[in-house]
């Protein structure tokens, strides 16, 4: 949908008018009966998840699902709609008529090649996070997308999807904190971040996180959430980045970090400190916008503002400002700025509704292909920041996403 459509829609959830979930509607571009048909190729965690999250949608049917390992496909096939297909190899699926868009859940390393046959194969896409593993992957997507206007391509960056977070974001716009001169990220856990593995053959599929081969670690898995809603709030990407990271705590085998810390810098100078631990949880989940006239602090699904103790510049556009206000300014109080959501939705729902309604509508998602390229491209100089070390810079043909 159209970001207004979707920005008013998201504000009718927050005032409690949209109350069930709208998807409505007929189009060429879907099934008969207004159902999209979706095959999900990867049935993990995240895989295994959206499946029983469309399962709470009238219009999306899991009709197929792919993965290699048996145990996890015999579970997805049971979550899935009745008479779906099992497929141990993901390009049967792919060749499946019945089969209208493809959902690739599966580790990052593979989302490249993976995404691109599902759209030379006619499929509408929605592609987990991060987008591709390298920047030539997504540099080669954004052109593969690009030629194919009748096929809809998002990006499963789901947590920004939720309508506190569009608020956020026009607040920023807006000016309401001012000018933000920093962003302040962290995503900490206490905890080894590792699956449950039921033979030893299977370590290396199952907990692909921990080797570099497959996986960006941290920044990859956690921060590009983070990163992609402060790319697209603020319309910009990083110009420069450095950042360090190591194996300090969890010493176990793996060869992803436990422990990073990155430094974006933004075209007017504005600096974005990511840091993510897995020996310490304390605050968890935040992303901290710090404004010249106040605070945004974002949770997940929480948001306060913290305005800034007046100064005699700011002063003068405070009018109307009441003495309880200023008292609350003075004692420190924020502002809750989000209220539990009526449809008991999560980000992913709000997600979902989307990719169905941009292939019913044919319009581009708000998480498209040319976000989740930037994004993309963002992580990937923060991992190589990290591991090759020095300062990565993004280059002039990273420009061509439009």
């Amino acid at each position: 949908m159209k970001r207004r459509t979707f920005l008013e829609k998201s504000a009718l959830a927050t005032t409690g008018l949209l109350v069930t979930p709208q998807i409505f509607g007929s189009s060429s571009h879907i099934s008969a009966n207004d159902v999209l048909q979706i095959g999900v190729i990867g049935t993990g965690d995240r895989g295994g998840g959206l499946i029983r999250t469309m399962k709470q949608f009238p219009q999306l049917k899991v009709v197929a699902a792919a993965d290699i390992l048996p145990f996890r496909l015999e579970k997805a096939i049971e979550n899935s709609d009745p008479g779906a297909k099992a497929y141990d190899n993901y390009r049967a699926l792919l060749d499946d008529p019945n089969v209208d868009a493809v959902v690739v859940a599966t580790p990052l390393s593979m989302h490249h090649h993976m995404a691109k046959e599902a759209l030379q194969a006619g499929k509408h896409v929605y592609c987990e996070k991060t987008m591709t593993y390298q920047i030539k992957e997504a540099l080669d997507l954004v052109s593969e997308v690009d030629k194919r206007p009748e096929q809809i391509f998002q990006v499963g960056h789901q947590y920004r999807y939720l309508p506190l977070y569009f608020k956020v974001a026009e607040l920023i716009r807006g000016g309401a904190i001012g000018d933000v001169t920093n962003v302040y990220v962290q995503w900490n856990r206490n905890g080894d971040w590792r699956r449950p593995v039921p033979e030893p053959q299977y370590e290396r599929i199952i907990n692909w996180r921990m080797y570099k081969e497959y996986s960006g670690g941290l920044t990859a898995e956690l921060h590009s959430h983070q990163i992609d809603f402060i790319n697209w709030t603020f319309g910009a990407h990083p110009e420069k980045v450095i950042g360090f990271g190591s194996i300090d705590y969890w010493k176990d085998g793996r060869e992803t970090f436990d422990n990073v810390n990155t430094i974006l810098q933004y075209p007017n100078g504005m600096k974005v400190n990511c840091i993510s631990l897995t020996a310490n949880a304390y605050n968890g989940y935040l992303v901290e916008f710090r404004g010249s006239k106040g605070t945004i602090r974002l949770g997940i699904d929480t948001a306060t503002l913290y305005w800034e103790r007046p100064n005699s510049k700011m002063m003068g556009t405070l009018d109307g400002v009441s003495g309880a206000t200023l008292k609350m300014i003075e004692e420190g109080r924020g502002i809750e700025l989000g209220e539990e959501d009526p449809n008991g939705w999560e980000g992913t729902h709000y997600a979902l509704q989307e990719f169905y309604e941009s292939v019913r509508d044919g319009n581009e998602p708000v998480s498209n292909i040319h976000t989740g390229a930037r994004t993309a491209i963002s992580v990937r100089m923060a991992i190589d920041a990290m591991r090759e070390g020095g300062q990565q810079e993004w280059k002039e043909e990273y420009e061509v996403m439009g």
